[in-house]
This record gives structure tokens, C-alpha cells and sequence, in this order.
């Protein structure tokens, strides 16, 4: 494997699992049915597929009309709400508050800082709503400005937002887009483009799997009404949230990628430096069983034993749930199953089958039966990226 093909294909890995989160089957959105638009409690300007401006919410009515419109997060500008952004949150939205006086324009330090989360907010995939009071100079002034951080002028910029009724509306604002577009410059390597190239579309198999998730729920809800007292981890109980969990390609692409849209921006990164300790020690018992001549990355069943006595707790456990219970993985959902509940082959093959079509649509490329796992941890934390980059160059060196 050439290194600027491997680079290029690496690339186009994380554009894959960060930025077409947002085409996870379960999302209700669909900017393109129009009809829709028109009929919703809340009517959304799309600026992106990933950027939309509108008003206020005023009621729980408008709250679930967004959220039917596949909006994740939030970022509110209104200062004359000051528990807006409190009740945004309470129904379920990550909100990030600016509060900005009518007819003013922001902070430009304050500013930089809330466009900084809304680009790390697209770039996981995340959809966002800016609004202020009435959608028009505020959210104006704010999306122009990320406009421009993108490497619009402001004459783009401007046109850009011409199909909305968000538009700066008095001097002090315009004078912030002038001075905002002065010190950001305007991309001339390339076209500047707000969208994400050369992305894999990851539906179809988030669909594949999630249909085979659905059967194993129907599969467990069934051993449950013969009275078998399924306990359910990451809810009922955090008993296997202290064993070592490994997952197969798409198990891991998938909740990696759920992970970086669904939690809000202070858990993921909590979530991730747990994953980043719990590395740590996973690499630590590896180390000790080699050192007694053992080979933990192929044999797991030392390992196994050997994670279980440390009592090393799983990232996405946060005070005794799963913080992620509805996407957890199989092997999760499995907990105090019976063995005859449940075919483990056909899973075990058919998500073999999943996570091949996947790496072939990623590289080209089958992958060989023994396909080495990723451990939730590894997951996490954003490290099974690399291992598994290694794990294809390692086959074209071969």
C-alpha cells in the first residue's frame, strides 16, 4: 500500500464515521420532503444539511417538531430569554447559549468559542439550530460568521444566506462580520465548501445492522416472557460493565459513530478520557501476560480473566448506566442470556458479513475471516481507527 493511498484512504475513514452520522437510519429527518417542511409545527431554514436557522421555540409543540426535523443541538443567542436555552435542554437538545442582547452584535472572543463548537458540532455530524428571538439579525450575524470561518467572503457568505430571513440589521453587526472576515481571510487554495467530499454512505449498513439488533431484542423479550428473569445490563444492573468487551468492525464504526452525535459535547469528552485510562490498563495486563509467555491479542481468554480481577469499569458507564443503553453493543445486550436463547454463530457471522461490505466500501478491499476485533475501549476512544488502518496495510505488505 503506497503511503498517499493509505493516507487518502485513512481520511476518508474519519470523514465516514464523524460526518455521515447524521444518515443513521433511526433519524427521523429528511431535509429533502419538502411537504414535510411545510406541515411541521416549526418551519427550519437549511443552510447545509447540517446547519438550519429559525426563531424561538415558544412551546413543547415546536420542541418536537424540531427534533422530527433530525435537529441534535442547539445554539441560542436570545439574552432576553434567560431560561430558554435551560428548557432546550430539559427536552433533550445539547445546547450551546450565547446570549446576545436584540439589535447587538456578539463578543468576538466569545464568539470564536461558540463557532468553535459549532464546527466540532458538524464535523461529528451533529445537525444544528441557531436561532435568536425572531431569526433574523442575530442568527444572521452568528451563521455568517461561521461562513466565513469556513473560507467564504463575505460577499459569498451574504449570498449564501440570501434564501433566509437571517441577515445582519444594523451597523455594529455588519461591522463584526467586516472585522470577523479581515482576520479569517478567504480560502483561495481550493473552492471553499461547507460540505463534506468523498464520504462513504454508512445507511445501508447501520440499517443491516440494526435489523440484526432488533431480532436479538425480540429474541431476548421472548426468553423473558418464559420467565427467565433476564437481568438487563447498563440498567438494570452494571455487572458486566467491569468485563472486557470486544467488537467486530461495525459494531465499532457504529457506536463510535452514535457516540460522537448523541452526547452532548462534556460527556463525550468524558467518556473519552475513561476509554483513554481504561486503554492504559488494558495495555498494562497485556504487558504482564507476555511477560509470563502469554499472547493476549490472540488468545483472549487470559486476558479476559485477567481484565475481569483488575475491576476496571466501562467508559460509558456514568453513575451505574450505560450512557449509551439504547445503542449498546450485542455482547451487552446478550448479558445473562441463555446460550440456547439465541443463536451466537449466526450472529457472530452475520456481523462478520456486515463489517466486510463495510471495509469494502471503505478500501476496496474483503477482509480475511480472522478479522482482529477492537476493544470497547479502543472504540471509545477513537484508537480502533488506527488499529484497523494498520491492520490493511499490514495485508497489502503481506
Amino acid at each position: 500500500m503506497k503511503v498517499e493511498s493509505g493516507l487518502k484512504f485513512f481520511k476518508k475513514c474519519l470523514k465516514a464515521l464523524n460526518i455521515q452520522s447524521a444518515r443513521i437510519p433511526a433519524d427521523k429527518s429528511s431535509t429533502a420532503n419538502s411537504q414535510s417542511k411545510k406541515d411541521s409545527a416549526y418551519q427550519l431554514t437549511w443552510i447545509t444539511d447540517y446547519l438550519a436557522v429559525g426563531c424561538a421555540p415558544m412551546s413543547y409543540v415546536e420542541f418536537e417538531a424540531i427534533r422530527e426535523q433530525g435537529i441534535d443541538a442547539i445554539v441560542n443567542l436570545c439574552a432576553e430569554f434567560c431560561d430558554l436555552h435551560e428548557i432546550e435542554e430539559k427536552s433533550g437538545f445539547e445546547v450551546y447559549y450565547l446570549p446576545i442582547p436584540d439589535e447587538n452584535a456578539p463578543d468576538m472572543e466569545d464568539m470564536e468559542k461558540a463557532l468553535a463548537w459549532l464546527d466540532e458540532s458538524i464535523y461529528l455530524g451533529k445537525k444544528i439550530l441557531v436561532h435568536c428571538r425572531q431569526g433574523i439579525g442575530r442568527t444572521g450575524t452568528f451563521v455568517t460568521s461561521y461562513l466565513l470561518r469556513r473560507g467564504l467572503g463575505l460577499k459569498v457568505a451574504s449570498r449564501k444566506m440570501k434564501c433566509t430571513s437571517a441577515t445582519p440589521t444594523n451597523y455594529c453587526q455588519w461591522e463584526l462580520l467586516r472585522k470577523y472576515g479581515n482576520k479569517s481571510g478567504v480560502l483561495r487554495i481550493r473552492e471553499p465548501s461547507l460540505e463534506a467530499r468523498d464520504v462513504v454512505d454508512l445507511s445501508v449498513y447501520f440499517a443491516d445492522y440494526n435489523a440484526l439488533v432488533q431480532r436479538i431484542d425480540e429474541d431476548i423479550d421472548r426468553a423473558n416472557d418464559t420467565g427467565s428473569g433476564i437481568t438487563k445490563c447498563g440498567l438494570e444492573t452494571d455487572e458486566c460493565c467491569f468485563h472486557y468487551v470486544d467488537l467486530q468492525l461495525i459494531e465499532a464504526i457504529y457506536l463510535s459513530n452514535v457516540m460522537n452525535r448523541t452526547l452532548k459535547s462534556d460527556l463525550r469528552t468524558e467518556v473519552i478520557r475513561r476509554a483513554v485510562e481504561v486503554c492504559k490498563k488494558t495495555r498494562e495486563i497485556k504487558a504482564r501476560l507476555v511477560e509470563k509467555g502469554y499472547a493476549p491479542d490472540k488468545d483472549k481468554k487470559e486476558l479476559i480473566e485477567s481484565y475481569a480481577k483488575e475491576n476496571i469499569l466501562c467508559p460509558l458507564n456514568i453513575e451505574k448506566k450505560c450512557s449509551l443503553y439504547e445503542q449498546r453493543p450485542i455482547r451487552c445486550r446478550l448479558y445473562t442470556i441463555a446460550r440456547d436463547a439465541v443463536d451466537l454463530d449466526l450472529i457472530d457471522n452475520t456481523l462478520f458479513d456486515i463489517s466486510q461490505n463495510v471495509s469494502f466500501a471503505f478500501s476496496g478491499s474483503s477482509l480475511e475471516k480472522k478479522i482482529r476485533s477492537f476493544s470497547l475501549a479502543d472504540t471509545v476512544s477513537g484508537r480502533f481507527i488506527q488499529e484497523y488502518f494498520y491492520y490493511l496495510a499490514s495485508l497489502a505488505a503481506s
